[in-house]
């Protein structure tokens, strides 16, 4: 729940404007938000990963995504997801509550019994931070913006400069944005369009957990790490529910063509997709194509009602995807719908 998806204001300074990165929504993932007193405007840095971290820097802040144990963390302050009374015994918060001892969950029903705004700070017990930071979960996406925004300002109120937020199993969820970067090849597509209504991240982690999975089956498999493209598919606006749920269905094949292959069809430039057959117009003339992480892994040329690879040579082995032309492929057809996940929606006119 620690995903910003509009921009959040620390004395009038616009503190950030979307996303962290791809790896957020893991379970039992927590957020490590390092800053000085405000956040400066400006972009953000390239993703530097490591083992269990994944960090980047909006000017002297630094954000970073980590795998582990939030009760060990030794940020100033540590966030706690609880209920109304600050006492809540499951999940994170129980993990919390249970490593920091008797003398916060005294504090906790205390303070919960008193007047409240949704938030409070205590003692840190037998933790390693300065202070715990308690706040009531949120469901609905506008609280849960607010809520993060009000934490974010008392830790800068209370003059402490790093924070750590857990972040709970997940379920699907869609984040808007206002930027994304899209390949320089694709110049095409983003003078031909009059707007971009709005871009959305998708964040399902059954398919997202699915990818991975199999995008390190095909590592060992092929020898190699160039298995995964980013690539484009245009869709019509009654589908996008589904493809958000449940990702893509080859057994849609032939909805629009199957001329090399009965699966699911990415473009290499987002003009192709972007085109009235594959990205159909609704009422509003709004259009819909999704920017995918697709596991092309090593390719062949594919063929017409193909139902799936052929055999990499006299071998049990197949290629893991088909394109249209070996020479300068536009166009990859997967045959495994855990090889594509939808990352992001672009809805423009």
């Amino acid at each position: 729940w620690v995903r910003f998806s509009a921009p959040i204001f620390l004395h009038g300074v616009s503190m950030f404007s979307l996303c962290m990165v791809g790896f957020l929504w893991l379970t039992n993932f927590k957020v490590k938000l390092l800053f000085l007193s405000v956040l400066p405007a400006g972009k953000f840095s390239k993703v530097v990963s490591s083992s269990g971290k994944h960090e980047t820097k909006l000017g002297n802040v630094t954000i970073q995504v980590v795998t582990g144990d939030i009760t060990k963390e030794t940020t100033d302050v540590i966030v706690n997801s609880s209920n109304d009374s600050f006492t809540l015994k499951s999940g994170v918060s129980k993990a919390i509550l249970d490593a920091a001892g008797v003398a916060v969950l005294e504090e906790c029903q205390y303070l919960g019994s008193q007047p409240h705004q949704g938030m409070i700070m205590t003692v840190p017990g037998n933790l390693k931070c300065k202070k715990i930071l308690h706040l009531v979960v949120q469901s609905d996406k506008g609280k849960i913006h607010s809520s993060v925004k009000e934490a974010l300002q008392m830790c800068v109120k209370h003059s402490y400069t790093s924070v750590s937020f857990p972040i709970p199993e997940l379920q699907l969820q869609v984040l808007q944005f206002k930027y994304l970067t899209i390949p320089s090849t694709n110049t095409k597509f983003l003078t031909s369009w009059d707007s971009f209504c709005h871009i959305e991240r998708i964040q399902n982690p059954a398919l997202w957990k699915s990818l991975q999975i199999k995008k390190h089956e095909m590592e060992q498999r092929n020898n190699h790490q160039n298995n995964e493209k980013r690539l484009f598919h245009g869709t019509s606006e009654d589908t996008v529910p589904i493809i958000n749920e449940r990702g893509f269905n080859r057994s849609y094949a032939g909805k629009n063509a199957t001329c090399y292959g009965k699966g699911s069809y990415f473009a290499v430039k987002a003009d192709y997709s972007a085109q009235d057959t594959y990205s159909k117009p609704n009422a509003k003339g709004e259009k819909f194509m999704y920017l995918c992480r697709v596991l092309t892994g090593d390719y062949t040329l594919g063929q017409k009602d193909m139902i799936a690879p052929p055999s990499k040579g006299s071998g049990v082995h197949m290629y893991d995807s088909v394109v249209n032309d070996m020479t300068n492929p536009s166009m990859f057809i997967v045959f495994h719908d855990i090889q594509a996940y939808p990352e992001y929606l672009i809805t423009f006119k």
